[in-house]
């Protein structure tokens, strides 16, 4: 057996999981002062020592800044720190989505002509099933629509049977997903069945150039709907 003796969760674990919470909450904005170790100190009933081990733990993840002799203040996260896997999705600002978009326009396209080299049949078909749900969901159901476009482009980059790839497509796709609102109610689902419909016929016909062509069109006509 793997069983391990378990350990006590030490205070300044505790106190680091509550300030996170805290700020994942939105209970301190951005550029905003925490309260100070002395105040946090007697709100927690521990030593400052617990209490800075905390604080030093937030900065390794991005979420606050601390300024010698000046206090912890809460930093705006951006989409590196979601690279590194430490800020969920829902912390981003709204900069992350020209960020992740002008990435898409260097990355969906090759890895489109790789996946299309690489697909399995079973990929295919599962790729024609997500199509078909799209546009049956495009008028009657937009949320399980949005959800059937990010797994298409997802299933994309597993295609290419590259962990790498595939790592970097989970993360646009929160990225998106935490954008979507504002995306989906620019370009409307109308877009995306149209360029869908003509990726799938060329991962059908196995046209490597063909698939790199119609990703890199579709994703600049994304690009052009929000920055023209």
């Amino acid at each position: 057996m793997d069983l391990k003796p378990v350990r006590r969760v030490r205070l300044s674990a505790q106190i680091e999981e509550q300030l996170k919470q805290q700020l994942l909450e939105g209970r301190w904005k951005a550029g905003e002062r925490l309260p100070s170790e002395h105040e946090l100190s007697r709100i927690f009933q521990v030593s400052r020592v617990s209490i800075r081990q905390a604080l030093q733990a937030l900065s390794a993840q991005g979420l606050i800044e601390t300024r010698s002799g000046d206090g912890s203040f809460v930093k705006q996260p951006d989409i590196r720190d979601l690279m590194q896997g430490s800020i969920p999705d829902i912390y981003l600002t709204e900069d992350s989505l020209r960020w992740v978009m002008e990435f898409r326009r260097l990355f969906e396209g090759p890895v489109a002509e790789l996946a299309a080299q690489r697909a399995t049949e079973e990929q295919l078909q599962q790729m024609d099933v997500l199509y078909q749900r799209m546009i049956h969901t495009a008028t009657t159901d937009i949320q399980e629509h949005c959800n059937c476009d990010f797994e298409f482009h997802m299933l994309i980059g597993c295609m290419a049977h590259n962990p790498m790839i595939e790592g970097v497509y989970r993360v646009q796709n929160s990225v998106m997903r935490s954008c979507w609102s504002n995306i989906g109610s620019t370009k409307g689902p109308e877009l995306g069945i149209h360029y869908h419909g003509l990726l799938l016929e060329a991962f059908r016909r196995r046209d490597a150039a063909a698939c790199r062509q119609i990703m890199d069109e579709h994703v600049l006509t994304t690009w052009n709907l929000f920055f023209p």
